[in-house]
């Protein structure tokens, strides 16, 4: 292409692309590459040289502050128009070494597991059979040897598939400040494994990482819960020490356990139902009837889990063939809140068999109510999680009913597909909602959103249409409705046409007539 002053900002990036597409940076080099695009850029031969590449461009090109010397000069091209920094080889090489370091760490860890199996299966062998404790072990190890398979298989294919790239972008100028920021909170990792560790205190795909105190004292900062956990898990005295503190909370600073529980008690309509034995549950730990408060938890633990899996559709039918494996599967895969699915699986499941097969004794009793009463919060925390359907709909229906307009669409399908039970007594709250649809701004909202639609094909299947229709068949502001309906179309084909025309008269008026056009294109 010929560079002048007319030369438009598209052509720039398409050029650019093109020269990426077509050519190894690997194998080339960022300098080669620039060199590549300054010569389409120029027209000039390919036998150009340095000096002619640079000489010409500083000859025909308007930018001011181009660089004096040859090297700040070709890192002025290279960050410019191939928007490259650093040699996308040097981060290829880095993400490869980074790669060959978690690789090397899954092999361990898959190792370990392999070793652990055949233990089991050996001493299987031997005995006859395993104990109930060695059976959740092999269900754990098995679990972490395919949670270790799958991310061995992303690395492989991050290798196959998408190491040049991400180098490609790494190796990039970073022009948006968030991005720095994103990343410094979540990793750079393209893949999970290399992010194991961010915010854990151990390596969640390490088996022997398993511990029995993540799970708890989830309401204190992040720095004093790394430390709290570490200590821990060196000492249970000093677990003692710490739960017997968070559970009785500090008037007036932290609140207590059993202060937690009856707030949450008030907000859910699962843990109401079960208000009493929490009560009763709550009284035996206070009375240090440990014995009592140990016999009633698991089974109060695993029923809120079964509550759980009802209110997010799983049926009866599946619950009744359901182990508590099963329910905690079917709360892992539909609840981005529930962090804990490993613990609940394999270590929580050992302690109730103990308490349900008089594996304790004397001395242990008191140890294991803490246990329990720190695996309790957690998850009756689960029951008011806006993951569960009917706090999502409480949630929308709040701000729908203050006229959220957005809100009040996503309410439309709320109101039919969630049933809202009568502890949350939001009838009137419903009947303020439903009377926004009566008002003109939410029609004028409607039609906004219609008016923004690309092209014609999007109208019959757009969000608007298919609230407007089923505001109309439920009865709701169904003359405003109909009236839309009947309107919809010719609203946005208009708004499309004028949006269709305004884009041509713009691309009309800036098409280069003469030579001061582009002064600021590049």
């Amino acid at each position: 292409m010929a560079y002048d002053k007319s030369t438009t900002i598209g052509e720039i990036f398409r050029l650019s692309a093109k020269v990426l597409n077509e050519n190894d940076v690997f194998t080339m080099g960022k300098r080669k590459l620039a060199k590549v695009f300054l010569r389409e850029l120029l027209d000039l031969n390919p036998t150009a040289n340095d000096v002619e590449l640079e000489s010409t461009y500083k000859a025909c090109s308007w930018r001011k502050n181009i660089p004096a010397d040859s090297e700040s000069f070709w890192n002025f091209v290279e960050k410019e128009y191939l928007d490259l920094e650093v040699e996308p080889k040097t981060k290829f090489t880095e993400l490869a070494i980074r790669v060959n370091e978690d690789l090397i760490a899954l092999a361990e860890n898959l190792s370990y597991i392999k070793k652990e199996l055949d233990s089991l299966e050996q001493k299987k062998k031997n005995g006859g059979r395993l104990t109930a404790d060695e059976r959740y072990y092999r269900n754990q190890l098995e679990y972490f040897g395919k949670k270790n398979l799958v991310a061995k298989d992303e690395i492989v294919d991050f290798m196959t598939h998408k190491i040049k790239q991400h180098a490609i972008d790494k190796a990039s100028v970073q022009r948006v400040p968030f991005v720095s920021i994103g990343l410094s909170l979540f990793g750079d990792s393209p893949y999970a494994f290399g992010r194991r560790s961010r915010w854990v205190l151990a390596d969640p795909y390490d088996v022997r990482s398993l511990d029995e105190y993540s799970n708890k004292f989830m309401d204190l900062p992040v720095s004093s819960y790394r430390e709290l956990v570490k200590e821990c898990k060196s000492s249970p005295e000093k677990f003692k020490e710490y739960a017997t503190a968070y559970i009785k909370g500090a008037p007036g600073e932290f609140p207590s356990v059993r202060e937690k529980l009856a707030d949450l008690v008030q907000k859910s309509h699962i843990l109401f139902d079960r208000k009493q034995v929490i009560e009763t549950m709550l009284r035996h730990f206070e009375e240090k009837d440990y014995i009592s408060f140990v016999s009633m938890a698991p089974l109060q633990i695993e029923g809120i889990f079964a509550d759980i899996c009802r209110e997010i559709g799983v049926s009866e039918t599946q619950l009744d063939i359901s182990s508590l494996n099963d329910k905690l599967q079917h709360i892992d895969e539909r609840m981005r809140s529930f962090f804990f699915f490993e613990y609940y699986s394999f270590k929580f499941p050992v302690l109730r068999n103990q308490v349900a097969h008089g594996g304790l004794v004397d001395g242990e009793f008191e140890d294991t109510a803490l246990h329990l009463m720190l695996d309790l919060l957690p998850v009756c925390g689960l029951t008011v999680s806006e993951d569960l359907p009917v706090m999502h709909a409480l949630e929308i229906l709040k701000e729908a009913s203050n006229g959220n307009n957005k809100k009040l669409m996503e309410w439309v399908d709320l109101r039919k597909s969630v049933v809202i039970p009568d502890f949350y007594a939001v009838q009137e709250t419903i009947s303020k909602t439903e009377a926004h649809y009566t008002f003109q701004g939410f029609w004028d909202y409607l039609e906004g959103e219609l008016k923004k639609l690309r092209n014609e094909d999007q109208i019959n299947n757009s969000e608007p249409i298919k609230v407007a229709g089923k505001l109309r068949s439920s009865g709701i502001a169904a003359d405003q409705a109909e009236r839309f309906l009947k309107s919809y179309r010719r609203v946005a084909a208009d708004a499309i046409k004028q949006r269709n025309e305004t884009t041509e008269k713009l691309n009309n008026l800036l098409k280069p007539k003469d030579a001061n056009f582009g002064g600021n294109a590049e």
